[in-house]
């Protein structure tokens, strides 16, 4: 049976909204939990009784077994604030399949948009390119919000040049409000730049997850005859016998992944290589409940 997050299941349905309802289709929403200790639902821990404490916090099954005087402390809900970074540099609209780097971006936008709309956390986008800012929402709440996020990415177009590092800079500095940044991109840039990008974010109070989507091609260079490519940034068209350079450039690809992981995780950032031909239950879902699961163990 075809997953309902399979890319080409997904590239066959008309509209950004139905595919990223169809992504997410099957997820249980959930809640965000701070580290402050309060009122909520989800029990913390016991602690000792102190002056000032609401009698009705006191754990009297303990109190009738022990006579030990213990309260209990509850984590307290909290909604998170998601901004989403999605670039739309020229380099994203490379696709060796029936969709592009940038087409597989906007589903994972529109996807985590939706996830946040249902868990009444709020969101925000940022489509960035060429060292600019090309649109801006808010983050906000409510269905009305994610519409208003899907008809910018459905009209959104790969285009221009630059450090993706740069642009993810640029859009860091339009966050008033500390939250998780998701910066969705090829990276294909200075990794060195990268990795002070996210530090410069980190150092704001925002927790960072970088989404590298990469097509299949990219990954392992699959030509075998004579090929005309053609730069779709900067540089000069070239006409190569791939087999003849293939080494070459998985070398310096690995070189670059490994640079770029390194820096980016030295920040404090979290990393995840997204494949344009990985479902996204697998490539995204699944991370990011391991994610919350780690998080929880971790008491953050």
């Amino acid at each position: 049976m075809q997953p309902a997050s399979d890319p080409k299941l997904l590239a066959r349905l008309s509209r950004l909204e139905l595919r990223a309802k169809t992504a997410v289709e099957g997820l249980t929403a959930g809640r965000h939990l701070s580290p402050q200790k309060g009122s909520g639902t989800a029990f913390a821990e016991h602690r000792p009784y102190t002056p000032g404490d609401e009698p009705r916090r006191l754990d009297w099954r303990i109190l009738a077994r022990t006579d030990r005087h213990v309260v209990r402390d509850f984590e307290e809900e909290t909604d998170l604030t998601v901004h989403l970074v999605v670039d739309a540099s020229e380099s994203m609209s490379f696709g060796s399949l029936e969709w592009s780097k940038f087409a597989y971006a906007t589903w994972v936008a529109a996807a985590l948009g939706w996830l946040a709309t249902r868990q009444s956390d709020t969101a925000g986008l940022a489509v960035v390119a060429a060292g600019k800012i090309q649109t801006y929402l808010p983050p906000h709440t409510g269905e009305r919000n994610w519409m208003h996020m899907v008809e910018i990415l459905e009209a959104a177009r790969p285009a221009g040049s630059g450090d993706p590092g740069e642009s993810l800079l640029l859009a860091a500095g339009r966050m008033e409000r500390r939250g998780l940044v998701v910066w969705i991109s090829d990276c294909f840039g200075d990794p060195d730049k990268a990795a002070r990008a996210a530090a410069r974010v980190r150092h704001a109070g925002h927790d960072l997850l970088v989404l590298r989507v990469l097509d299949p091609a990219e990954i392992d260079f699959p030509y075998g005859r004579t090929t005309r490519f053609q730069p779709l940034e900067l540089g000069e068209r070239l006409t190569l016998e791939p087999r003849a350079v293939r080494k070459a450039y998985l070398e310096e690809f690995e070189i670059h992944g490994v640079a770029l992981r390194r820096g980016l995780r030295a920040s404090g950032a979290e990393f995840q290589r997204l494949p344009t031909d990985q479902p996204l239950q697998v490539a995204l879902v699944e991370y990011l409940a391991r994610r919350a699961a780690r998080l929880r163990r971790s008491g953050r």
